[in-house]
């Protein structure tokens, strides 16, 4: 990525953030009506016994689960020796990236002090809750609350890390243009998932996506993985945590052979 296209990234996304603001600012009820779509009127939200309930809770334990392995394997990396450099700085993008949006940013921050309640607990969809605006600090819940979303800010930190690390490999347009539209899909289907189950507004999502791109793109410039992913190995992790395996399996084979 070079300093003229991160310099763009960097405008465009804080355009987007300020459009994003304003257009909910001046238009609150748009996530009223986004929710009332996946609504049975006062009676909740129809997804949230039905087959998208699980699809969402496997697309979060996917994520989930991929951010604990990679947290785990770069410590242990880091320790061993076996991530040094480039590779150290590389690898910590996607992890570091969700642990400060969707731990830190949303779940520390946002969450417990904004106070949104979600849409499924408010009086339009059957709670007892009040409906309030994006960035409107108000009691209306007191903790795991709907601003913003946790799942979207982790799904768009892993969708966005991943284009940026391999951006230099995808040489041509189209895979570049497929990486991205796969990178928006992912994210797009949490996010859907998500409201269509009652769990956040519309601007939740967004306001999550927007805040996960902020920080890869700060991460970018602290960790220098301008420089760090030219030499970016997607299959690094099996290959060191093969070679890590391989003694043990060998003593452990060892063990077998004579104790039969």
């Amino acid at each position: 990525m070079t300093d003229q296209l991160y310099q763009r990234l960097v405008v465009a996304v804080l355009l987007a953030f300020v459009l994003a603001q304003a257009v909910f600012a001046a238009f609150p009820r748009i996530d009223l009506a986004v929710s009332a779509r996946f609504a049975a009127g006062t009676s909740g939200f129809p997804w949230a016994s039905q087959a998208p309930a699980t699809v969402n809770l496997v697309l979060r334990r996917l994520g989930e689960g991929l951010t604990l392995l990679l947290i785990l394997w770069w410590c242990l990396g880091a320790a061993t020796g076996s991530l040094k450099g480039d590779d150290l700085r590389a690898w910590a993008l996607a992890p570091l990236g969700v642990v400060l949006s969707s731990g830190g940013i949303v779940n520390l921050v946002l969450k417990d002090q904004v106070g949104r309640a979600r849409p499924a607990d408010i009086a339009e969809f059957g709670g007892r809750a009040g409906f309030s605006p994006a960035w409107e600090v108000t009691r209306q819940c007191s903790r795991n609350c709907s601003f913003t979303s946790g799942e979207v800010a982790l799904a768009a930190s892993i969708a966005i890390a991943v284009v940026v690390l391999l951006w230099p490999r995808l040489g041509r347009t189209r895979a570049r243009i497929a990486a991205i539209l796969l990178a928006v899909a992912y994210v797009g289907v949490v996010a859907f998932l998500r409201i269509g189950l009652g769990r956040h507004f519309l601007s939740d999502t967004i306001f999550s996506t927007l805040f996960s791109a902020v920080v890869v793109l700060v991460l970018y410039r602290l960790l220098g993985i301008g420089r760090a992913r030219r030499a970016f190995d997607p299959a690094l992790p099996l290959r060191t945590t093969r070679r890590w395996l391989e003694v043990p399996t060998r003593r452990a084979l060892r063990w077998l052979r004579r104790a039969s």
